[in-house]
């Protein structure tokens, strides 16, 4: 029986200079992960770091998402044993948030790639590699060419230090964290306020001299987001997120709420 190992295509759209699109899945449904594919989106990101995921859900997600044609990528915290767990089950990428240093940006890459890159370690029937039809090498050199790893830069310590970070080798995608940094920046809550788009441009500008691709996230309720989508994608942006599943489907239903009262 033949297993195909596929291309990543967020991967495939950066060379191209394409840019993708996706969103947060906070919801823990296949469901809103399918709703996610017929909508047309590029990707999805499971956010472990934030909702009630557990690993057997994740890996259904996972099936859901690629039986769409999205590629899977999850944000979740620094812990070597989780993002092992979601590769093998499938993940193409994983986003780690709160990144203040050089040596938790290596510790990222380390559990992300296999060696001479990373210090992954290797299982010999993962999910992702067929339960073992594809062979040791071949799914370690397609792992540390298609897998991608993201960051978050979400702190002052982080400011402090996003030049150490971002030489980092093996970084393919970093992401602001406004709300994190408006609270870090003492102005908690306003993910607009000119100290934290003072921040997140540094923090972007930067990681582009780097090649790294940049990913912001948007409002699609604004009123001018068809605007910021042109603005960022005249800034580089190549990787563009929408929010969370949970805060569009409450306002779609405030939307219509609001309608009829």
């Amino acid at each position: 029986m033949t297993f195909e190992l596929k291309r990543n295509s967020v991967k495939e759209a950066l060379i191209k200079d394409i840019t993708s699109f996706g969103i947060y899945i906070a919801t823990p449904s296949t469901t809103i992960v399918e709703l996610a594919g017929l909508a047309g989106f590029d990707w999805i990101r499971l956010d472990w770091a934030h909702a009630p995921l557990d690993l057997i859900l994740i890996e259904n997600l996972i099936r859901a998402a690629e039986c769409q044609e999205l590629t899977p990528f999850i944000r979740l915290d620094l812990n070597e044993q989780k993002i092992s767990s979601v590769l093998e089950m499938g993940i193409m990428g994983v986003i780690v948030p709160d990144i203040e240093n050089a040596e938790s940006a290596k510790k990222v890459v380390d559990a992300v790639k296999f060696s001479p890159i990373g210090k992954r370690g290797m299982f010999s029937a993962p999910r992702k590699s067929g339960y073992g039809l594809v062979g040791g090498r071949e799914f370690k050199e397609w792992s540390n060419k298609e897998v991608m790893v993201g960051i978050q830069i979400e702190s002052l310590e982080g400011i402090r230090n996003i030049e150490e970070i971002l030489n980092v080798p093996g970084i393919d995608v970093i992401l602001s964290g406004r709300g994190d940094l408006s609270n870090a920046l003492g102005v908690a809550g306003q993910k607009n306020h000119p100290l934290v788009l003072e921040a997140e441009e540094k923090i972007f500008r930067l990681a582009k001299t780097k090649g790294i691709a940049i990913s912001p996230q948007l409002d699609p309720t604004n009123p001018n987001f068809s605007q910021d989508v042109l603005e960022w994608k005249e800034k580089g942006a190549r990787v563009i997120s929408f929010g969370h599943d949970l805060t569009i489907i409450r306002k779609s239903f405030e939307k219509v709420v609001s309608e009829v009262k």
